[in-house]
């Protein structure tokens, strides 16, 4: 069972990453229907990668490290919907690029355990 629990979320960490990917192109490049659809496919990716993390973190009984990562990971899906939002509104992002550059390097130090505690 944790095998199967690691490995859907590690891919949909990297699935939800290439859609993140797409639907900023697509923003930036004018295609709304496309960025609906990719958008919509990128939460449905957020629902996925929440629900298998919360299942490593039950299966794993809790350890501090992971609830860590949990917490900087919702943190990272809010950073993207938030530069997808603003993106979309023709406002400035700028600060929030920061926030997914230190969250999204944070949660992979904290998935591959580079950093440990």
């Amino acid at each position: 069972m944790a095998n199967v629990l690691y490995f859907t979320h590690a891919d949909s960490w990297a699935v939800t990453l290439l859609l993140f990917i797409a639907s900023f192109a697509l923003i930036k490049t004018g295609k709304v229907k496309g960025h609906k659809i990719t958008r919509m496919i990128l939460r449905l990716f957020f629902v996925v990668m929440v629900i298998s993390g919360l299942g490593m973190l039950f299966l794993y009984q809790f350890p501090l490290m992971y609830i860590v990562k949990g917490i900087i990971a919702v943190w990272l899906i809010a950073v993207m919907e938030r530069i997808l939002s603003r993106t979309e509104a023709g406002q400035r992002a700028g600060s929030s690029w920061v926030q997914f550059a230190v969250a999204l390097l944070l949660v992979l130090l904290l998935g591959f355990e580079v950093i440990r505690f």
